[in-house]
């Protein structure tokens, strides 16, 4: 059985493993701490198992293996990219059942639903996070309503409609989308992937995936599109379980992006808003005005000594056509990575030589309507 607590992220308050709250009665989200010094688990054990996500089983936080839900989610390819003289590693995520990276967190988001009984949530998401929780609560027979901007793409909301979901589209900002969402969870349970702990501990398998796939060798640097920051949380997580774990012997520096539209995280780090996040974002994965882990997701990056990096559409379209000319059909909030790796080489903060990890997070398909729409291709 895996041991873990519950634990405020700000007041450290302990929570009892089966509480149903989603978030510290001080109003911060919770965080999920594995007991490392507990786990069983070598690498010539996880050599011997299927390439399926589950193989981390002592690292993931359900008590009961009948309560697991999950869609067999292999693990993804990893391809090694030479560019610009850096030794880049692509781990292609969007080839995930759902098309996105999001599948990870919310096989062990709604595995915790299960394990809890519950039968009914709700979510709020632009669209791969609601996707991925509207797919797996399918599979786990739980009823889900997930409420979207109404600019939503098209494809995301009609694939969240797909596995049986209700979703409701709500006018006006996220705040508000995000408002409506939790009048509903008054009803039924909010399973907030912005907030959700259970889902950074999905997501924390792809650094496993990545540091097992290139011979147990340290990466230098990581980068990842931010958001909500869950995608950076759970990398960084990750690595320093597998560093606790012996695994590997040191952390890389973890670098953010965000595009100019809304970049609330370079804010925290460096005191200066570049926007008001409002309007239709051409990076819409990514537009999230008001991250509740944004605090978390700075410290990462200062404790890493990494940075977040800042990109404009023109740049994000410019990288989107590369990685499509490589063969990478990915949605435009994947190609933020590719955009900031050429600035950090051009700053002289990621040096020739290096091993650089960038995730690949969506499939191009779920922002066909916006690339059409922008002629892009």
């Amino acid at each position: 059985m895996v041991n873990f607590t519950i634990k405020c992220s700000t007041c450290g308050r302990a929570y009892p493993r089966e509480t149903k709250l989603w978030k510290c009665e001080c109003g911060h989200p919770f965080d999920v701490i594995i007991e490392i010094s507990e786990v069983e688990l070598s690498k010539e054990t996880l050599r011997k198992r299927p390439p399926i996500m589950w193989k981390y089983r002592e690292l993931l936080p359900i008590v009961d293996d009948d309560n697991i839900i999950t869609l067999n989610e292999s693990i993804t390819p990893i391809v090694r990219v030479n560019f610009l003289g850096v030794e880049t590693f692509l781990k292609l995520d969007y080839l995930f059942p759902t098309g996105s990276f999001k599948d990870r967190g919310a096989s062990v988001a709604l595995s915790r639903i299960k394990e809890l009984g519950i039968n009914e949530i709700v979510e709020d998401s632009s669209g791969n996070a609601g996707a991925a929780i509207a797919a797996y609560s399918s599979v786990a027979k739980v009823k889900c309503k997930v409420f979207v901007p109404w600019d939503a793409p098209e494809g995301k909301v009609l694939q969240i409609k797909s596995y049986g979901a209700e979703v409701v589209r709500v006018k006006g900002s996220r705040a508000e989308v995000n408002k409506e969402t939790l009048k509903e969870a008054k009803k039924s349970y909010y399973i907030g992937h912005l907030w959700n702990p259970f889902f950074i501990e999905g997501i924390k398998t792809l650094a496993y995936e990545a540091v097992e796939q290139t011979s147990w060798k340290e990466f230098d640097a990581v980068i990842v599109p931010v958001g909500s920051g869950g995608l950076l949380l759970g990398v960084y997580k990750g690595f320093l379980e597998f560093s606790e774990l012996s695994f590997i012997r040191s952390l890389p520096r973890i670098y953010g992006v965000q595009s100019a539209v809304c970049a609330p995280i370079y804010e925290i780090l460096h005191g200066e808003r570049l926007s008001e996040c409002i309007g239709e974002p051409l990076a819409d994965g990514i537009a999230v005005p008001n991250p509740p882990r944004g605090g978390q997701v700075a410290d990462v990056i200062k404790n890493t000594k990494g940075d977040l990096v800042v990109v404009s559409d023109a740049e994000i379209v410019e990288s989107l056509k590369e990685l499509t000319k490589m063969g990478f059909f990915v949605e435009p909030t994947s190609a933020t990575v590719l955009a900031a790796l050429k600035k950090l080489i051009e700053k002289g903060s990621v040096d020739r030589g290096e091993r650089v990890l960038m995730p690949l997070t969506g499939f191009g398909l779920k922002a066909l309507d916006k690339l059409v729409k922008l002629k892009i291709f």
